[in-house]
């Protein structure tokens, strides 16, 4: 645990975590980084599904699982007490994980949230790019 992270699990009556905005980190794929609204730049807190993206970008699986995990073993936390939030994509995010994990996150806040992302611009090029499409689809109805 870093020397900042340390001072705020000693100062502070409530966790605040914020991962690498890279999460995925650098995996080696072509037009990764290319784009503010792809790749590294967006990925709507899903778990990818089409090549190349399935192995590495799997937010979804990294902000519900083993983050709670992470949090847990650093700071003083209560069981059964935690909430997730963002903001836009991050919104979008927050908004996703709560509605599929009833039970894990006692609140949820989204702060301008995307909530309809299959129908701007951007959403349409993140989800198109990394999941497959008819699961896309199918999501949606």
């Amino acid at each position: 645990m870093s020397t900042a992270m340390r001072e705020l699990k000693c100062n502070m009556k409530f966790a605040v975590f914020v991962p690498p905005q890279h999460a995925e980190g650098d995996c080696k794929i072509e037009g990764e980084d290319a784009d503010y609204d792809f790749g590294t730049g967006a990925g709507f807190y899903v778990d990818a599904t089409a090549e190349p993206w399935k192995t590495n970008y799997r937010m979804y699986s990294y902000v519900t699982q083993e983050l709670p995990v992470l949090i847990a073993a650093n700071f003083n936390i209560i069981p059964g007490k935690t909430g997730i939030m963002g903001h836009s994509m991050g919104g979008h995010g927050a908004l996703v994980c709560a509605l599929k994990k009833t039970g894990q996150y006692q609140s949820v806040s989204a702060f301008a949230p995307i909530c309809h992302p299959s129908v701007s611009p951007w959403g349409i090029k993140a989800f198109k790019g990394t999941l497959i499409y008819y699961i896309f689809v199918t999501l949606l109805q």
